[in-house]
């Protein structure tokens, strides 16, 4: 096989597909009061914050729920969460994802600090 055939090969694929691998998700125009989160690959992400006591790590227990500030994924690889109810006020909050890697909103510059890892703050206002 030549290197001509191999590049082509190579990327046929690509050209198939319309480069739709070169394209990034569009994040949804409706944000509403919906926290998203894009990880299209993720097998479960949770929401963990000051206002569900970090999925428990606050609690008596001290241990993660795994069903608190469980996200829902979309089609498109957005995980959402509905934070309608939470009441205004300034929190802390990171994405719990596959149940042990932590990431903080990459959509977020605001950060701060919580057990030594570095999280996102969000400002929710009535």
């Amino acid at each position: 096989m030549n290197r001509r055939t191999a590049l082509l090969i190579t990327i046929l694929p690509v050209l198939v597909s319309g480069c739709s691998f070169f394209v990034p998700m569009e994040k949804p125009q409706e944000q509403g009061e919906q926290l998203l989160f894009w990880m299209p690959n993720a097998i479960s992400v949770q929401v963990l914050s000051d206002w569900n006591e970090w999925g428990g790590i606050e609690s008596a227990g001290g241990i993660i729920d795994p069903l608190t500030g469980r996200m829902k994924k979309q089609e498109n690889g957005f995980w959402t969460v509905d934070i309608s109810e939470i009441t205004a006020g300034s929190y802390r909050y990171a994405f719990l994802v596959n149940g042990y890697r932590w990431i903080r909103d990459p959509e977020n510059p605001e950060t701060a600090v919580f057990k030594d890892q570095v999280v996102s703050v969000i400002l929710i206002s009535d």
